[in-house]
């Protein structure tokens, strides 16, 4: 009993470090966007863990499993937007619409996020970084960054279009980001932001079903609704 007690011990322990730990990196960016990543990352979180709930039960995914899972998504989801601490000050509190060049810009926040996940020691690091990355593909392949050389993004001086980048589509998007797509797609449609008022819940949901099989996997879908 004092073994296994221990042992659990060490593990939840191990478990608040970790999740600790995350939350400083969601505060760190919410230092450098204050009006949004802080809400917003909470709000993806919780919707992305209910959306991938009810994909789970569609596909049977066995308990133990199922849990573990949603345990890893409901702590990375909330790292989705991380790659924003590389992106400056004066681009992110911009108070209208990106020019091109500058869209180009906000996008590094997703392959920045190949530095701040170097160094992969667990599952949890590997959901993080697949989210941080890929939250912003598209099913059909229309999104963004798509595969990239390590090497040609490394100078983050350096502007580059990605739209130009090898496509990734369907399956080759990780789950989790598949998921992560739709909360991201859900919550900032449905928020005041500093450019813009709330969409009406209706023009929401019309637009995310809109996006089914384009934007967004019709399964992921599917569960959302």
């Amino acid at each position: 009993m004092n073994h296994f007690a221990e042992s659990a011990t060490r593990a939840l322990e191990r478990a608040f470090l970790t999740e600790t730990m995350v939350l400083r990196m969601v505060r760190m960016a919410e230092m450098r966007d204050p009006r949004e990543t802080g809400p917003h990352v909470t709000r993806v979180a919780r919707i992305s863990k209910e959306i991938y709930d009810q994909w789970a039960f569609n596909h049977n995914i066995p308990h133990d499993e199922r849990e573990r899972y949603r345990d890893l998504l409901s702590v990375d989801a909330k790292l989705h937007d991380v790659g924003k601490v590389g992106i400056s000050d004066e681009l992110l509190k911009l108070p209208r619409r990106f020019t091109t060049e500058e869209r180009n810009r906000i996008k590094q926040h997703t392959y920045i996020c190949e530095f701040l996940f170097d160094s992969i020691s667990s599952d949890l690091d590997k959901m993080a970084k697949e989210i941080a990355i890929r939250h912003h593909e598209h099913w059909d392949g229309n999104g963004y960054p798509g595969k990239y050389d390590i090497q040609s993004v490394k100078n983050l001086q350096t502007v580059i279009d990605v739209s130009k980048n090898e496509k990734v589509s369907g399956e080759a998007i990780p789950l989790s980001a598949r998921i992560v797509a739709i909360a991201d797609v859900f919550d900032a449609l449905s928020s005041k932001r500093y450019y813009k008022e709330p969409l009406p819940s209706e023009d929401v949901l019309e637009e995310i079903r809109g996006q089914s099989g384009h934007q967004f996997d019709p399964e992921i879908v599917e569960a959302f609704f």
